[in-house]
């Protein structure tokens, strides 16, 4: 479902399927490798803007559109003659950025078998409890739309300039406590008006 980026409205909407991720390498994920036969050459690579990533002892490789499973393979098989392939675990990464309605808008740093619900939690929870979630990917240059908290952003296809975007809660919501502040003010100074007259009054 399309709507407007800065207004975003909808009914509920149904998870993606779940299948075989559509993520590839893009430029700016990372790669997060683990060597076990030499767990001082494992940590996360990033991918640089040509879509070449560096790995100890191996040496640059290009791995831009592979998917997660050809990724794995290509860097096992880059070992292959120094160390046994099977001591070598890749996860692919995105960043991904949650804005809106949460308590800590972040850039968390996730797999593809994260939940949209798990990134909201990660960002502190909705602000608004309560009823449903409704969440949106905002990709520039595309139309918004909304998407099902039970999604997995490997299925939904996120990309790193993409924003998760948790619809904000009312004006009055978001602002209860300013605004329960400033009643308590103007009570306060109403009060204190009532007794100003009542004493020159006597």
């Amino acid at each position: 479902m399309a709507c407007s980026a800065g207004v975003p409205h909808g009914a509920d909407v149904a998870p993606v399927p779940h299948g075989t991720y559509s993520w590839s390498v893009e430029p700016g994920d990372v790669v997060r490798l683990k060597n076990w036969s030499a767990p001082e050459q494992s940590g996360d690579l990033m991918v640089n803007e040509r879509g070449v990533v560096l790995v100890p002892t191996v040496g640059q490789l290009d791995v831009q559109g592979l998917s997660a499973d050809s990724l794995q393979q290509r860097i096992a098989r880059a070992f292959a003659g120094r160390i046994d392939p099977s001591r070598v675990d890749v996860q692919l990464l995105r960043s991904i950025t949650v804005m809106g309605g949460v308590k800590n808008p972040n850039v968390q740093l996730v797999e593809g078998s994260t939940t949209v619900l798990s990134l909201i939690a990660k960002a502190g929870g909705a602000i608004k409890t309560g009823g449903d979630t409704k969440t949106y990917i905002v990709r520039p240059g595309q139309a918004t739309r909304e998407i099902s908290v039970a999604d997995r952003v490997g299925d939904l296809g996120l990309r790193a300039s993409d924003q998760l975007y948790v619809q904000d809660p009312p004006f009055a919501v978001r602002n209860e406590m300013n605004i329960r502040a400033a009643y308590e003010f103007v009570q306060f100074m109403a009060t204190l008006v009532t007794i100003y007259y009542l004493v020159r009054q006597k």
